[in-house]
C-alpha cells in the first residue's frame, strides 16, 4: 500500500508563519531602540520644563530657549557665529584626522616606533589641552591658525590611538596569506590593514568629533570670543539661560548628527563585518 504524499503547503501551515513573525520579530527589536530613545527625550524635556518654571531665573523652559534662538537668528548673529565656529570645527577636525589615521596606521607597521612611543602617546593624551588653550593662543596669536591648533591637539589623539590599536589587530593569519600571496606592501594596507582598521578608526573619529567641538569653544572662549563660543560667553556674563541653554542644546543636536554621519560612513566602508543569520 503506497504512503500519502504530505499536502502541498498552502501559505497558511507552521513554516509559512515562522517565517513570517521572524521579519515582525527583528521590526520590533529594532523599534525598541528607537522607543527607548523617545522615551528619554521626552522625559529630558519635561524635566527641563519642570525645573525652568520652578526657577525660571537659573533655568529657562525650552520655549523661551528656542524662542532665544530665533531671535539671534533673526539678527544674523547666529548664522555668523554658525559660520565661523563650523569653518574653525572642520579645519580642526580635517586636520586631526589625516594625521590620527596616518600616522596610527604608520606606528601599526613599525613596532619599534610603537613600542617606544606607546607611552608618549598616552602622555600627550592625558594632557588637558583645554587648560593650555590660553597659553597656545598667547603663543601663537589669536587668529585662525592657532584656533585650528587647539581643535586638532583637543581631537587627534582619540583617532591615532584608535586607529593603531585597530591595525595592531589585524590577524596575523591575513598577514600571513598575503606575504604567501606575495602582496606587495601597497596591497597589504589597501586589502588587509584598511578594511580592518576602518570600524577602529571611525570609533575614533567619533571620539574626536565630540572633543573637537569642545577644542572649537574652548579656544573661541578664551582671549578672543568669537563664533557660538563668543555668544555663549557673552550670554552667560548676562545670565541669559535662555540663550546659554539654547545654545548649548544646538551644540549638541549638531555633535550627534555629525556623529550619526560617522556612524553610517562606518557603516559603509565595514558592511564586511556585519554578518548576520
Amino acid at each position: 500500500m503506497m504512503a500519502t504524499p504530505p499536502p502541498a503547503d498552502t501559505g497558511t501551515g507552521t513554516g509559512t508563519k515562522t517565517s513570517g513573525v521572524r521579519p515582525r520579530a527583528r521590526a520590533a527589536r529594532r523599534l525598541i531602540p528607537l522607543a527607548v530613545s523617545a522615551a528619554g527625550l521626552v522625559a529630558g524635556l519635561g524635566l527641563w520644563q519642570w525645573a525652568g518654571v520652578r526657577d525660571p531665573v537659573l533655568f529657562a523652559t525650552p520655549g523661551r530657549s528656542l524662542s532665544a534662538l530665533a531671535t539671534l537668528t533673526e539678527d544674523g548673529s547666529l548664522p555668523s557665529a554658525l559660520l565661523s565656529s563650523g569653518r574653525l570645527l572642520v579645519v580642526g577636525l580635517a586636520l586631526a584626522i589625516v594625521a590620527g589615521v596616518g600616522v596610527g596606521l604608520l606606528l601599526s607597521r613599525a613596532r619599534l616606533l610603537r613600542s617606544s612611543t606607546d607611552w608618549l602617546l598616552f602622555a600627550l593624551q592625558s594632557v588637558p589641552i583645554v587648560a593650555l588653550a590660553p597659553l597656545i593662543l598667547s603663543a601663537f596669536g589669536f587668529g585662525l591658525p592657532a584656533k585650528t591648533l587647539v581643535v586638532f591637539l583637543t581631537a587627534v589623539f582619540p583617532i591615532l590611538v584608535n586607529t593603531a590599536e585597530g591595525a595592531h589587530r589585524v590577524p596575523t593569519t591575513l598577514l600571513e596569506v598575503a606575504r604567501t600571496f606575495r602582496s606587495s606592501e601597497w596591497r597589504i594596507w589597501k586589502d588587509v590593514l584598511l578594511p580592518h582598521t576602518v570600524p577602529y578608526a571611525m570609533t575614533g573619529v567619533r571620539q574626536g568629533i565630540a572633543m573637537a567641538f569642545v577644542g572649537t569653544l574652548a579656544a573661541e572662549f578664551f582671549l578672543n570670543a568669537s563664533g557660538v563660543g563668543g555668544l555663549l560667553l557673552a550670554a552667560s556674563t548676562r545670565f541669559d539661560s535662555a540663550t546659554v541653554l539654547g545654545l548649548t542644546l544646538l551644540v549638541s543636536v549638531l555633535a550627534v548628527a555629525l556623529m550619526g554621519c560617522g556612524r553610517a560612513v562606518e557603516g559603509y566602508f565595514a558592511r564586511w563585518r556585519e554578518v548576520r543569520p
